[in-house]
């Protein structure tokens, strides 16, 4: 019951600390907002590759037609392998293939195919399928005298590709659960020791590790909201797909700020005041928030780093948390992460009893 009265009355502390709400729930939803702006499609123009195995008066008006759409921009390539490989990794989204001896068949039956092959995942998909089409059908008028003898032979290709904003939603969530926990329990912490709080309690049978209990589970609780808001709005106003089971995001996150959770009270343990328990706490955030694979793949660095940085409490997190939202894994699928993960909350667990201290 005590502990249940404790956990309520540090919520309470945390809904009136106007401050700390902000850096919790508006920023974070303000830097995904920035950044989701920065990461929409701002490309006026469609970039169409067109492989011309004819190279004959018909293959090049419907080239020349196509070009003629101000939002078209037609690239003529040589190699088509490369092309495809393009249009797999998702560095190009049409493709378009006319067949060698487009004259010569022009009057045969049945009529000759020309492939598009594209992205079903681009938004603009139907409106590029439409318009070749139309200039398909223009081109079988114009020469060939009658509407079949050109006919579109769409091949839409499903390409699990995920967005910056994708991307960088899940990091964006995890980093505000990181920097709230670490930075907001230090400074409770010390504002406590400030105020001779921590002092006071010595004298009340309350024991430490109901302390202790009473404020992760405040935060606990208080991560889940946060998760569930700024992952809300990336999805309702983004289109960022939440496709994961949310029983296993939100013990992923409970997980792993157990151990931001530890880190904030081991920062306040050696804050005498609230400025100095910010100030240590930032730097105790800001490295992991700029290695940890939030703003970028862990990979990206040099080999060494890359290595390292995985091991970092924020690193595991991240990568779990971001593959159960976005791709739908499980448990199963994160052994290492896990097990960083609780290798992490027993060693600051341990330091965090070993360093508290009430004066």
């Amino acid at each position: 019951m005590l502990l249940l009265q404790l956990t309520i009355a540090n919520v309470k502390m945390i809904v009136r600390n106007r401050q700390a709400l902000f850096w919790a729930m508006a920023f974070p939803l303000v830097m995904v907002v920035i950044f989701g702006l920065i990461a929409q499609d701002r490309v006026s123009t469609t970039t169409i590759a067109v492989v011309d195995y004819a190279q004959d008066d018909i293959s090049r008006q419907l080239i020349q037609n196509l070009a003629e759409v101000e939002s078209f921009d037609v690239d003529v390539r040589q190699d088509e392998a490369v092309a495809q490989d393009e249009i797999a990794d998702d560095d190009l989204n049409f493709l378009i293939i006319i067949p060698r001896d487009l004259t010569s068949k022009a009057n045969r039956t049945p009529p000759v195919e020309i492939a598009l092959i594209y992205d079903e995942t681009t938004q603009t998909s139907g409106v590029i399928l439409s318009t070749v089409s139309r200039f398909l059908d223009q081109v079988n008028l114009d020469i060939a005298g009658a509407p079949a003898r050109f006919v579109l032979a769409p091949e839409g290709i499903l390409i699990e590709e995920f967005s910056f904003i994708d991307f960088l939603l899940p990091g964006i969530a995890v980093w505000g659960i990181m920097s709230f926990s670490v930075i907001g329990v230090a400074t409770s912490i010390a504002n406590y020791r400030e105020k001779k709080i921590l002092r006071r309690m010595l004298a009340t049978p309350l024991k430490v590790r109901t302390f202790f209990f009473a404020q992760v589970l405040a935060y606990l609780g208080m991560a889940l909201i946060q998760a569930s808001l700024i992952l809300g709005v990336g999805g309702l106003v983004y289109g960022v797909p939440i496709t994961g089971n949310f029983l296993v995001i939100g013990l992923f996150i409970l997980l792993g700020n157990l151990v931001f959770l530890n880190l904030g009270f081991i920062v306040g343990s050696y804050s005498k005041s609230v400025q100095a328990a910010s100030g240590l706490g930032n730097l105790v955030v800001l490295p992991m928030l700029m290695f940890s694979g939030v703003f970028f793949p862990p990979d990206a660095l040099p080999g060494v780093l890359a290595s390292v940085v995985q091991f970092l409490p924020l690193a595991p997190m991240v990568e779990a948390v971001r593959g159960a939202t976005l791709e739908a894994k499980g448990f199963s699928d994160f052994p290492l992460e896990i097990g960083i993960m609780a290798l992490w909350i027993a060693l600051t667990s341990l330091v965090a009893v070993k360093v508290f201290r009430f004066q």
